[in-house]
């Protein structure tokens, strides 16, 4: 899985959003807003990348149990299946 073409992801004072640009802009209307880790996420999402893969970057880059880094993964995902902008 890996995050749809026509996404950025920028941080503007400190915080992080994801804007469509180009045609994706007449699909998405809107901005997503994002914490640290879910920017993390993100960015490794833009290679396409298995659960299992995501699962071990994000314990690599933060100190989190297992079973909690499984629960944020799969509520991000979730999120951004309901908008579309996973492939």
């Amino acid at each position: 899985m890996k995050i749809k073409a026509g996404f950025m992801l920028r941080e503007v004072a400190g915080n992080y959003v994801v804007v469509p640009v180009g045609e994706a802009s007449k699909e998405f209307k809107g901005i997503i807003t994002l914490n640290s880790s879910g920017a993390f996420l993100w960015k490794s999402l833009l290679e396409e990348c298995s659960i299992e893969e995501l699962l071990e970057k994000f314990l690599d880059e933060y100190d989190i149990d297992e079973e909690t880094a499984k629960k944020d993964i799969e509520l991000f995902i979730n999120k951004i299946k309901e908008v579309n902008i996973l492939e």
